[in-house]
Parts: structure tokens; C-alpha cells; sequence
């Protein structure tokens, strides 16, 4: 894939970045919103582009996010795969084309969404060792991915839980860690605001937005070649079931949940299989008929399966003394990014790139299965398979039914939705 032309939040993403070198006033506004090492994640690639003259933008983002990707692939994941399983070629073959399907589409562009995703696999590496300053430094890389996606907060709370149960005093150190991370942004706050806070000051109103549309939106794109860039995917049941005011807190959306079972857990169950039904132009929507159906089942797969298969060696290995305690670790971080992923997914007029945690999860299930012996796997464990393939089944259906409601191109509110 080459270069891309950058639109949208990649383009504000990219103008950040070339502030240290030049004024640009006019992504003033966007420092409000987004967090500040978010708008500098593409400072290398900034720094490459000026170095190398005009008409590089996109060979230098190209570059940056190609090297990072790579190191992932190469080097991270099986790191990840040695906590659950010996690493062999196989699996180191099977993660590397498994992350390019993934992340392919990501690479051409200045978006941040895989570098948090990529950086809580670090953190639970990093969590593997007793050493509190590995413990200190996940932390940081905790509070840089909440800084960076402040939506990363709840798998950063559960691993600081998690790091606390396992780890004890020394659990404290992620915190303090996580409180560094975070010290940038005060910076920024107090050196251009005067305000004493650790995140973004707008971050509030984004907070109220997305729970306000998380109660009956099911799925939000951006399309990438329209006039009017915005497509939203409806549930008209529960914008018809809700009542005048929308929620605008996280506690407000979890009560409109409650206060509309049983509609409300299908509409969350929509929201995750859409979720996971990626266009093949991922993370932007441009038309592929026929292809993007394809892409979107593999990657349901590849999360569905890679998860089961994660879940699979934990019961396998239960009364297994050689299942480590650091083992055992692991699969509460993986629970963790599980969990809270599909948590966040629910709580917001989600995109398909707010998957990626729960997808990249998938692909270190997946390879870890590289060093199964298929014919005899099929054999032993055909019942585990058949649930995985039903399950998989179900994903999809509940994918294919949140997106039959698209609502107008354009911005939209509880009214137009509950007339679809």
C-alpha cells in the first residue's frame, strides 16, 4: 500500500506534529481535545519529512509507522506468544501476516489508534517481571497510551488493579508510573491554560458526545471520498425506547442500559460484531463490494478465534503445574484488555478502529496456535473448535444486523434514527 492522502483527524494529527518546527494556528483548537503525546506521535516522521523536502509527507508517516509496525511483529508479539507458548517459526510467521492484514490499512496514515493498542501488549511484558522499575515503566507506557487514547483508561485501570493483586506493594509503582505518563499533558495545561489538570480540558464535552450517542448509535464510519464525511449506523429501537435527556456520563449510559434490558444487551451485542465488520479501507469506509464482506469475516475470525484460543490454554493448563504464576498473570491482563475493550466499545458511538485492542488480542491467540499439530488438534479438541466456529457465526450475524440501519451521510440525532 503507498502513501495516502491525509484527511480529517490524520490531518490535524500531522499539523500537531510540524508545530515544534512552525506555528500552525490553525489546529489551536485541537490541542483542547486530544491529548498532548498523541500530537506528537508523528514528530519522527515531521522531523524526516522536513529533513527530506516537500512531497514527503506521506513516504515519511509511511516509514514511521512501517518501522513500528514491524517491531511488533517482529519482536513484541513473540514476546507475547512466549508467555503462553514456545515460540516457533511457525507462529512468528503466522503473528507477521496476521498483523499486516490488521494494521495494513493503518499504515499509510497519521492516526494514533494502533500505537496504544500496540503499547498495552508492551505493558503486559513489562508486567511479566518482579523489577519495579519494569513495573514503574509499564505504568508510564500506561499513562502515555491514556494520554495518547484516553479511552485506554479503563484497560489501564484494570491492569492497575490486576498489577496491585499480583505484584502488592510493588503494584504502586504502576501507578506512580502511570501519574508520570500523565505529566506531560499538566505541563501543557499549565503552561498554556493555567489549569492544574492531567488531561485534556475539552475532554469532558468528548465524554458527554459519545455518551450521549453510545445509547442508540451502533456503529460510526468516516467515509473517506464523500462531501459529507459522516455515516452513522442506527439502532431505531433504542433511540425510540430512550427518554429526553440523552446520558452524558458513563454512569448515566450504564443506567440507560439497565433501564432497557433486554433491547439494550442485543443493541450491545450489535455494537461489538459491528464493531469487528471492517471495510477493507479500514480505519476509512470507501465502497468495496464483495471484497470488504470477506475482510470483515476474517477479521471477525481472527479476534474470535485468537480470544477462544487464549481462553483455551487457561483451562487447559489450570491444574497444570508448570502453568507459571507469571502465567496466570497473563491471562488476567489479556481478561482485562478483553473486557474493558468490549466495555468501551459499548459505551461510545464506536468505529472499527476502536477494536484494535480487542483484534490485536486475537492475533496473539491465533499465533500462538502456530506450533499445533492441525490434524491431531482437530481430533482432540473438535468440540472446542465447533463452539469457536458457532460462536463466530453469532459475531457476525449480530455485525450484520446492527449495520442494516445507516442513517443519512451527514450528522445525526435520537429523531432521524428512531425514523429509520
Amino acid at each position: 500500500m503507498g502513501v495516502a492522502e491525509f484527511k480529517f483527524d490524520a490531518w490535524f494529527y500531522w499539523a500537531a506534529a510540524q508545530t515544534i518546527f512552525e506555528p500552525r494556528p490553525e489546529v489551536e483548537f485541537f490541542w483542547g481535545f486530544r491529548g498532548v503525546l498523541g500530537n506528537y506521535a508523528y514528530l519522527p516522521a515531521a522531523g524526516l519529512a522536513r529533513l527530506l523536502g516537500p512531497g514527503f509527507d506521506g513516504f515519511a508517516v509511511l516509514f514511521q509507522n512501517a518501522m513500528f509496525f514491524s517491531w511488533f511483529a517482529a519482536f513484541l508479539l513473540p514476546r507475547c506468544i512466549a508467555i503462553w507458548r514456545p515460540v516457533t517459526l511457525q507462529g512468528r510467521l503466522l503473528g507477521a501476516f496476521l498483523t499486516w492484514i490488521v494494521l495494513a490499512g493503518f499504515a499509510p496514515y497519521p492516526l494514533v489508534d494502533a500505537y496504544p493498542a500496540i503499547i498495552i501488549f508492551a505493558i503486559m511484558v513489562l508486567l511479566q517481571t518482579k523489577g519495579i522499575l519494569a513495573i514503574v515503566l509499564a505504568g508510564l507506557l500506561g499513562g502515555i497510551a491514556v494520554n495518547v487514547r484516553p479511552s485506554y483508561l479503563v484497560i489501564v485501570g484494570g491492569f492497575l488493579l490486576v498489577t496491585l493483586i499480583w505484584r502488592r506493594w510493588r503494584g504502586l509503582g504502576f501507578a506512580i508510573g502511570i501519574i508520570l505518563g500523565l505529566v506531560p499533558q499538566l505541563v501543557m495545561n499549565v503552561v498554556r491554560l493555567g489549569e492544574w489538570i492531567l488531561w485534556p480540558p475539552l475532554s469532558s464535552s468528548l465524554v458527554s458526545l459519545q455518551s450521549g450517542y453510545g445509547a442508540y448509535i451502533v456503529r460510526y464510519d468516516t467515509l473517506f471520498d464523500a462531501d459529507s464525511p459522516q455515516q452513522f449506523y442506527c439502532s431505531p429501537e433504542m433511540a425510540n425506547a430512550l427518554t429526553a435527556p440523552l446520558p452524558e456520563t458513563a454512569g448515566e449510559l450504564a443506567f440507560a442500559f439497565l433501564a432497557h434490558l433486554p433491547s439494550s444487551l442485543f443493541f450491545a451485542l450489535e455494537k461489538v460484531g459491528a464493531s469487528l465488520h471492517w471495510p477493507l479501507s479500514t480505519p476509512y469506509t470507501t465502497s468495496n463490494v464483495g471484497v470488504d464482506g470477506l475482510f470483515a469475516l476474517a477479521i471477525t475470525l481472527i479476534t474470535v478465534c485468537g480470544i477462544s484460543s487464549l481462553l483455551f490454554t487457561v483451562f487447559r493448563k489450570r491444574l497444570d503445574e508448570r502453568w507459571r504464576h507469571s502465567s496466570w498473570l497473563a491471562a488476567a491482563l489479556a481478561g482485562v484488555v478483553v473486557i474493558a475493550g468490549t466495555l468501551t466499545i459499548v459505551a461510545s458511538a464506536s468505529e472499527s478502529r476502536f477494536a484494535l485492542p480487542l483484534v490485536l488480542t486475537g492475533v496473539l491467540g491465533c499465533a500462538s496456535l502456530g506450533n499445533a499439530k492441525f490434524r491431531d488438534f482437530w481430533q482432540k479438541h473438535r468440540y472446542w473448535i465447533a463452539s469457536t466456529a458457532l460462536i463466530v457465526v453469532v459475531v457476525w450475524f449480530f455485525g450484520v444486523s446492527g449495520l442494516q440501519h445507516p442513517a443519512p451521510a451527514g450528522p445525526v440525532d435520537q429523531e432521524i434514527c428512531a425514523s429509520l
